[in-house]
């Protein structure tokens, strides 16, 4: 499960399309960290398609020159065919109109399914940025 995870993550990071859409599976539904809520493969490729160009639609952002890192925090088996999983995240140089965003960082939550054939796809993902200055109370860590 780890190395699904860890596939999604660095699929990401290229900027690769496919196999970041890949890992979902036909039915996923995809929530990001401003609201939109996303059904199925073809909008989460629709939506990456955009945020992976260097010359996305005006106003929309770009992180065809970011980077992230993640780190999986648990993975939680909820059955023979079901996981859990949270990672957090950073991110630098994402940009919207030329001008570059602050770093972001935040979690993520993706439920996974082993699907018919044994792959283990994405079918809910949710996206959580931490507001600017967030610091986790002592103890608590994020």
């Amino acid at each position: 499960m780890s190395e699904r995870v860890q596939g999604l993550m660095a699929a990401a990071d290229r900027l690769d399309v496919d196999g970041f859409v890949g890992h979902f599976s036909a039915d996923a539904d995809f929530h990001n960290p401003i609201g939109m809520v996303l059904r199925g493969r073809e909008e989460i490729r629709a939506l990456h398609e955009k945020l992976y160009s260097p010359h996305p639609p005006p106003g929309f952002p770009s992180f065809a020159s970011a980077r992230a890192t993640g780190r999986v925090q648990s993975v939680r088996m909820v059955g023979a065919n079901v996981a859990v999983v949270d990672w957090a995240w950073t991110q630098h140089g994402g940009t919207v109109d030329g001008v570059e965003w602050p770093d972001r960082r935040g979690t993520n939550t993706t439920v996974w399914r082993r699907d018919e054939g044994g792959e283990w796809r994405v079918v809910v993902w949710r996206d959580k940025d931490f507001p600017a200055g967030f610091e986790p109370p002592p103890g608590y860590g994020a």
